[in-house]
C-alpha cells in the first residue's frame, strides 16, 4: 500500500475530483483535494504532495500558472504532476511536457493508465 505517499488533485469538476479520490484512496494514497487555481496553490506547500494531478482548465489560475508557482518554493521545486484535460489542443500536450510534467492524460481518462502514470511519477511499481 502506499500509504505515506501523498497526491494534491487540482479538478475543478467535482464528480471528476471524487472519482479521482476514490480510485487513488483505493490504491493507498492519501488524497488532497482542491477545486481552483487558488485552493490548489495554497494547498500545495502546505501539505508537501509528492505528486500533483492538475487540471489544465481551471478558475482562479490554470494548471500551468499552478506548476511555475508551486516551483518558486523551494519545497515543491522538484515535485512531479500530471496534467489531465478534456481539450484535444495538441499544443497543451506539448506544453505540459515541456514544463516537466511527468505524464499527460486526455479525459476521460482510463484509470488503470492513470495508476500506472502516478506509480511512475512517484517512482514506485502499483498494482491496480
Amino acid at each position: 500500500m502506499n500509504t505515506n505517499k501523498k497526491i494534491l488533485v487540482v479538478e475543478d469538476d467535482n464528480d471528476i475530483n471524487d472519482a479521482l479520490k476514490i480510485r487513488l484512496g483505493a490504491a493507498g494514497y492519501t488524497v488532497y483535494q482542491a477545486e481552483d487555481g487558488l485552493q490548489g496553490l495554497l494547498s500545495a506547500p502546505k501539505e508537501q504532495p509528492d505528486l500533483m494531478i492538475l487540471d489544465i482548465s481551471l478558475p482562479a489560475g490554470d494548471g500551468f500558472s499552478i506548476i511555475e508557482r508551486a516551483r518558486l518554493h523551494a519545497s515543491m521545486e522538484k515535485t512531479p504532476f500530471i496534467m489531465i484535460t478534456a481539450s484535444k489542443r495538441p499544443e497543451l500536450r506539448s506544453q505540459a511536457l515541456a514544463m516537466g510534467a511527468s505524464a499527460f492524460i486526455e479525459k476521460p481518462y482510463d484509470s488503470v493508465e492513470l495508476l500506472a502514470k502516478v506509480g511512475e511519477a512517484i517512482g514506485q511499481a502499483i498494482t491496480a
